[in-house]
């Protein structure tokens, strides 16, 4: 996988299965040029996030991988970080205490409710209305200045939740700010591997952010060393196919587009 990279995984520091290097030694083997690790990071107390205590932990680790296989592969350091609204002083305050290539935004929640993992609430609320309130909260993330990517744009539907009704004109306007705000959207293809079934973004949304000239990079979501580089070659397809030559790459916060 010449040129290619992986931005989005977890270990077990987080939620992930493995360690650190046990996951660069895979995407190594994977032939992967870059590796970039992004633990969840939450202001919330939950139990897939990076302890507060093990962030020293994480950097520490990570920088140790990037100089030991710095002749085998490209180690970069993010972390995938939750958007909450009102807190964006809270959040650059971790962000810049660390010495990150690249941040992931992310929404998980929806006020307190935890959409990504508990499905009780589903149906208190109409899908349209679900999706208003989630895509509203992407357009602050993006809007907010911290994140150099948002993660796995469309993951409301992860459990199969669609809208009732035509919802372009919301995700219009959502890759608007996007666009406006410079931030980068992955191509998530865990979503494959999801109830949903579909990348994340979906193709039909891939297609909108080449329409909008919003550059992308791909990621796996890999929770476990066999998911590294997972559905690439569909992912790659797809962008080609659909007219993306090139992905964007990170270092130290900035960008550099590479071709596929």
């Amino acid at each position: 996988m010449v040129g290619l990279v992986d931005y989005h995984m977890h270990s077990l520091l987080s939620d992930g299965k493995n360690s650190y290097e046990e996951m660069v030694k895979a995407a190594i083997d994977s032939g992967l040029e870059e590796v970039g690790f992004s633990d969840h990071v939450c202001l919330k107390p939950v139990d897939w996030a990076v302890m507060p205590i093990d962030i020293p932990v994480m950097t520490e680790q990570i920088l140790e991988l990037r100089d030991k296989y710095s002749a085998q592969i490209k180690v970069r350091y993010g972390i995938e970080m939750d958007y909450f609204p009102g807190k964006e002083k809270e959040i650059l305050k971790i962000i810049s205490s660390l010495p990150l290539d690249y941040v992931i935004g992310s929404v998980h929640f929806i006020g307190d409710w935890n959409f990504d993992t508990d499905q009780s609430l589903y149906g208190k609320w109409t899908n349209d209305e679900l999706y208003n309130m989630y895509y509203e909260l992407i357009q602050l993330a993006a809007k907010s200045g911290l994140f150099d990517t948002i993660g796995h744009l469309d993951i409301i539907k992860k459990f199969r939740v669609y809208p009732e009704s035509d919802q372009s004109q919301l995700l219009e306007q959502t890759l608007k700010v996007i666009k406006e705000n410079n931030v980068v959207v992955e191509l998530n293809t865990g979503g494959l591997d999801r109830p949903c079934a579909e990348l994340t973004p979906s193709p039909e949304i891939v297609t909108l952010c080449y329409q909008h000239h919003i550059p992308m990079t791909i990621s796996s979501d890999a929770h476990a060393t066999n998911q590294i580089a997972r559905h690439y070659e569909t992912a790659i397809n797809l962008m080609k196919k659909i007219g993306f030559e090139e992905i964007v790459t990170f270092e130290n916060r900035a960008r550099k587009m590479t071709r596929i």
